[in-house]
């Protein structure tokens, strides 16, 4: 079991005896055509059409994770013959027969460009070596991007420069004959808080694709994933219609139950995720990437279904604690509309009733423009998150130790929520950024 800790405060759920609930509509389009970002208290939509980015780059400055499209028929090939002194002699005979790496669908940090690491070396990261004096990860391979398919396919060489310490990336690509000139980046500032910041190469822009400020949970989208072969069994990669959450967001799978038995017991059902964090795949709460994923419905052989008695329980954060929400699936269009249907329902929060004002860690200095250093005397923490006072994660770092560095130069001038979470629990402080 977590525990929660705050100096001075009194935590309480407030468990919702008769909850209502409300049926939402997510709409796809035919032929998934959009992914749509959805806020869950407020049932807010965001559509952005799914081809309209090749290559995201993570938000999070203690990561280096790249991504693909590929569900917009965007994949990557290690290019094998030499690193980036190559780039203007890339030779693409035999390209088809080059490894081709995809995203980790569990782990949003594990792109297509991390998945080839140098495991004797800590700071590898596949596309490029940390540096742990400047914090820039330096560029050290070159891939083939392959954007379309068949006759109409476009080809780039595309090579990683560098991520520069304050998030921004730098690389460089173009047609397979031209030489290396201006480097595209980028721009952490122009991220708008979201989860990645993306990049259409087609366009040669950089693109806003999520919600605004970064306020959304659930990402309705389209990705390649295992799943097992029709007959065989065999797990083979596969384009799959599933849910992605954003990073930081806890969901719990409860199955074997109906939805109206979590409703008459909501505590119950809270108490179970909180307390059995262990289980990956059961009611515990889990931070994966698809905790929600697509295999809520199944094909029965003439349309889609619904999985009966799968629930999920969803711990959103606020700025005073957390609200828990209980949600599942009522129907599935499949591709000839793109329509999926839900209910959700409020069934509790953790509240705080007094200030947060935790004396179990120290902030210094506070207010700050640059850094804020994080200081646990009697534990050691693990994670770091910067929020922003209605509780919406905008970065996150993993840590081993008792007194961490913040990086906060990048934040507009305000108030935000830091929550660090130790070995005895999770606390949140308010700072301020100036």
């Amino acid at each position: 079991m977590k525990h929660i800790f705050i100096a001075a405060s009194i935590f309480f759920y407030a468990g919702i005896a008769s909850s209502q609930s409300v049926t939402d509509t997510i709409e796809m389009e035919p032929g998934y055509a959009k992914q749509v970002f959805y806020q869950i208290q407020t049932g807010e939509k965001h559509a952005s059409p799914m081809s309209q980015w090749h290559i995201a780059h993570t938000t999070l400055q203690m990561d280096n994770s790249i991504r693909l499209n590929h569900a917009a028929g965007v994949f990557a090939f290690l290019y094998p013959n030499g690193d980036n002194s190559a780039y203007d002699n890339f030779d693409t005979t035999g390209w088809m027969n080059w490894t081709m790496p995809y995203n980790d669908m569990k782990d949003e940090k594990l792109g297509a460009l991390n998945q080839q690491v140098d495991k004797g070396n800590q700071w590898d990261f596949s596309w490029g070596v940390y540096d742990p004096t400047s914090h820039v990860v330096k560029g050290d391979s070159l891939y083939l991007i392959v954007v379309g398919n068949g006759p109409s396919a476009k080809l780039y060489k595309f090579m990683p420069i560098k991520q520069d310490k304050n998030g921004d990336f730098i690389f460089e690509y173009g047609p397979l004959d031209a030489k290396a000139g201006s480097p595209d980046t980028i721009k952490q500032s122009n991220a708008d808080m979201g989860m990645f910041k993306y990049y259409n190469l087609n366009f040669d822009a950089q693109l806003n694709i999520e919600s605004a400020n970064g306020d959304w949970h659930l990402n309705f989208s389209r990705y390649y994933d295992w799943v097992p072969a029709p007959g065989t069994g065999d797990l083979v990669m596969y384009p799959t219609n599933g849910i992605e959450s954003k990073r930081g967001l806890k969901i719990a799978q409860v199955n074997g139950v109906t939805f109206e038995d979590i409703l008459n017991a909501p505590q119950a059902f809270i108490d179970i995720a909180e307390s059995d964090t262990a289980i990956a795949a059961g009611h515990g709460f889990n931070l994966g990437l698809t905790r929600i994923g697509s295999d809520w419905k199944f094909f029965n052989g003439s349309s889609f279904a619904i999985v009966p008695r799968k629930n999920y329980i969803i711990a959103v954060p606020t700025a005073t604690g957390t609200e828990f929400w209980a949600l599942h699936f009522l129907s599935f269009g499949g591709q000839g509309t793109g329509v999926i249907t839900l209910e959700k329902s409020k069934i509790g929060a953790l509240n705080n009733t007094d200030k947060i004002n935790s004396t179990k860690i120290t902030l210094y200095p506070n207010p700050s423009s640059e850094t804020i250093w994080v200081n646990a005397p009697n534990q050691i923490l693990r994670s770091i998150r910067v929020m922003d006072m209605t509780g919406r994660s905008l970065s996150e770092l993993q840590c081993n130790d008792n007194n961490v560095e913040v990086n906060i130069s990048e934040l507009p001038i305000g108030q935000y929520i830091l929550e660090a979470q130790g070995n005895q629990g999770i606390s949140r402080n308010l700072f301020i950024k100036r």
